[in-house]
């Protein structure tokens, strides 16, 4: 059976024109178990949060961002209530974090066939950007290692 948690994921993501959604990051696993309907211990670290990316059936919406990120946001922490949320709009952010979130727990598909063609797009690009990447943080870590800052 199905817990009723799934089925408020499902409705937020219709509700919104959401495609995609991921659990990532050092919380997943206690997010699904959540959505599963277990007990879970949220941790006692404050900066642990469920990390949740989303992403839209026809692209990042034109309409105030800012609404729809809150809106989204409040309905989704009446699911996941007691976990600290950080939701990531992941056509906003680079194919690297994209294809990190996208590693992660779907717990949510439009369909199948989006799913993949979504994920292989971005760890195309992640592919290709990758290295540039792993470059610019080398020298940004040197930078500050000989420098402080």
């Amino acid at each position: 059976m199905v817990s009723p948690r799934f089925h408020e994921i499902t409705r937020i993501c219709e509700k919104h024109g959401i495609a995609l959604m991921c659990l990532f990051g050092s919380q997943a696993d206690a997010g699904l178990a959540y959505l599963e309907g277990k007990e879970v211990h949220t941790g006692d670290d404050p900066l642990a949060d469920l990390d949740i990316g989303v992403v839209f059936l026809k692209g990042l919406p034109k309409e105030d961002t800012a609404t729809l990120y809150a809106s989204i946001y409040n309905d989704l922490g009446d699911v996941f209530f007691p976990f600290v949320l950080d939701l990531s709009f992941l056509e906003e952010n680079h194919s690297v974090f994209q294809a990190e979130a996208l590693t992660g727990i779907c717990v949510y598909a439009v369909n199948e066939e989006f799913r993949e063609r979504y994920t292989e797009d971005v760890l195309r690009r992640a592919a290709d950007f990758k290295p540039f990447w792993d470059r610019y943080l080398d020298e940004y870590l040197e930078g500050v290692l000989n420098h402080g800052r």
